[in-house]
């Protein structure tokens, strides 16, 4: 409920509207009002009278009132279908701004497609219920408010047979709600491991296909959808169990109703115009309880996609400005770990004790074995996370204190797999500075050896280039998340095996152009090829989360170690890679 109400203080920036709906909802049910009792008077005075003139009063009335009621209906709907997407806009726009500020440790757990999920198919069910049900609702409710006194002040006695059989209706409610609400909760969970399955698959249909493995996914994602099917018709069961206990117990009210009003009818203390008249507005009582059943899903299953997209709205994120947070128009790019120790699960730590101090303009490459926590010590530089003890500081400052924007943006990122968006060329080198001219885009596409080749397609820099690249090599893709890094002329560099999916001949051409790139800034370069770290001011080796060596190439390759032993590794499968060319 408290959610449902956070729900509908979405409607306060449009508050004239939501008067004005108001209003025509009340026009809407005073327009149902009448006809029972035109029904009255055609059945108690106009056919007894042989009335040929007030007939066609009636025939006019019943025109009338069904125009102005149509009219008012269509804009009230319109109204209301106007305020539900404008929820529906408010609602997903803030949600993606607020998936935006998220921390990555917030997607490290979950799925893109549960997350996609919370965006699009909740806030679709949260529509459907503003636009459909609860717009019924309201009216109904509206409906019972005005129709009560009505019926009391026409028949009292017939008026309290009517209503005492209400208590059943909400005992019977509360009986079912319960279990409907958990069957729906567990609905919604099941409907994002179907999306969540389903995206995950899809995105990684080549490993399915390559892997001949069609048939075993196909049987995964057929239990998923069973579980939802066993789940929804549970759900719809109960429903309709409901539904049917509703109908019995309004069936008996106008019964028990016309059989007592005829009774007063035989007995001339009602006229038959006016126990047809009562029975009509009776359905204006017993019909709004039947309708409950039917919005009742619809409430359910939207009460549970409220609360799971204010769950995403009320997460906050790990890594967030400090109140005092300075910001810093440019960067001198010196970097020091101060006995830096961090885990993504803080119970297990993943580096430890780590003190390196980097000095601006330095070229430091980061070495060691697959999971030794090379990307995540670069990550803290970024304040992609927070450390879990110790300090990351630039230019003598704790990340901690400074404006997030100022650090990221004088940060120039490449990372081992590089995602790249579905739009040009063009567009995608200058993600990160979106106002650079194309002699800036091109010079950056140089730097990363990828001009000649965008200059020999049909569209240039104005190609497509499909989803995640997929029209690009993997190498293609490389060098153009380099393009992209290096055109915000960061501050600090840092390539996470960026030339690692590149063949020998293009990764000398694109090392040259690296070299360039990073003269003048400060370097972090993450490599498993030891042959393009060979020239950097210090190689940093890591084991298991803990610096174990720092040197230059020459000095660590001298002396015995975790450096020496994965160059020699390195030096014997070239060397069998030779000897096996040259044996054919």
């Amino acid at each position: 409920m408290s959610n449902l109400g956070r729900l509908l203080g979405y409607l306060k920036p449009y508050r004239a509207r939501v008067v004005l709906a108001v209003f025509l909802m009340l026009l809407v049910t005073a327009s149902a009002l009448p006809m029972p009792r035109i029904t009255q008077y055609l059945l108690d005075v106009v056919l007894p009278q042989r009335s040929q003139s007030r007939l066609l009063g009636v025939f006019w009335a019943i025109v009338g009132l069904y125009a102005f009621r149509g009219v008012a209906s269509f804009l009230l709907n319109y109204l209301l279908g106007w305020l539900g997407q404008r929820i529906v806009f408010d609602l997903r726009f803030q949600s993606y701004r607020h998936l935006n500020r998220l921390s990555l440790s917030y997607y490290d757990k979950r799925q893109t497609g549960k997350i996609m999920a919370r965006v699009i198919d909740d806030i679709n069910v949260i529509q459907y219920m503003i636009t459909g049900g609860f717009v019924t609702l309201i009216t109904d409710i509206l409906t019972l408010i005005v129709v009560m006194p009505v019926v009391v002040w026409m028949q009292w006695q017939l008026a309290v047979m009517a209503l005492v059989i209400v208590p059943t209706y909400v005992v019977v409610y509360k009986l079912f709600l319960k279990r409907i609400r958990a069957l729906s909760v567990e609905l919604r969970e099941k409907w994002d491991a179907l999306i969540g399955a389903l995206q995950e698959k899809i995105a990684g249909i080549t490993v399915v296909k390559a892997f001949h493995r069609e048939g075993y996914e196909v049987d995964r994602f057929m239990t998923t959808v069973q579980d939802n099917y066993t789940l929804g018709m549970s759900q719809a069961k109960l429903n309709r169990l409901l539904g049917l206990i509703v109908t019995v117990v309004s069936a008996g009210g106008t019964g028990l109703i016309y059989w007592y009003g005829a009774i007063l009818v035989l007995h001339r203390q009602l006229q038959a115009g006016e126990l047809i008249a009562f029975v009509g507005y009776i359905g204006y009582l017993y019909g709004p309880a039947l309708r409950l059943v039917d919005f009742n899903i619809q409430a359910q299953w939207a009460g549970a996609a409220i609360d799971r997209v204010f769950e995403t709205l009320d997460t906050r994120p790990d890594i967030m400005d400090a109140p005092n947070a300075v910001a810093l128009a440019s960067l001198r790019g010196e970097v020091r770990f101060r006995n830096v120790s961090f885990g993504y699960d803080p119970s297990k730590p993943v580096l430890h004790d780590i003190n390196l101090e980097v000095k601006a303009g330095e070229l430091i490459a980061i070495v060691g074995p697959s999971g030794s926590g090379k990307t995540t010590l670069v990550n803290l530089i970024a304040r992609f996370y927070d450390v879990t003890e110790g300090e990351v500081l630039i230019d003598g400052l704790d990340v901690r204190s400074i404006r997030l924007e100022s650090i990221r943006r004088q940060i120039g990122y490449v990372s081992q797999e590089s995602l790249l968006f579905s739009v040009t060329l063009r567009e995608n080198i200058a993600y990160g500075f979106h106002d650079a001219t194309d002699t800036q885009i091109i010079e950056a596409a140089r730097n990363a050896d990828l001009h000649s080749y965008i200059a020999d397609l049909p569209d240039g820099y104005d190609t497509k280039i499909g989803e995640d690249g997929v029209k690009l090599s993997v190498g293609q893709k490389q060098r153009l998340a380099i393009a992209r890094a290096t055109l915000t002329n960061p501050r600090i560099l840092i390539l996470d095996d960026a030339t690692s999916a590149l063949d020998s001949e293009t990764e000398a051409h694109v090392q040259a152009a690296l070299d360039r790139v990073m003269e003048g800034r400060t370097n972090f370069v993450i490599a498993h090829r030891l042959s393009t770290i060979v020239n950097a001011d210090r190689i940093v080796v890591i084991d298991a989360g803990r610096i174990v060596d720092v040197g230059t190439h020459a000095e660590l390759v001298a002396r015995p170690g975790v450096y020496k032993n994965l160059y020699d590794e390195q030096f014997r499968s070239a060397q069998d890679e030779a000897l096996a060319a040259y044996l054919g």
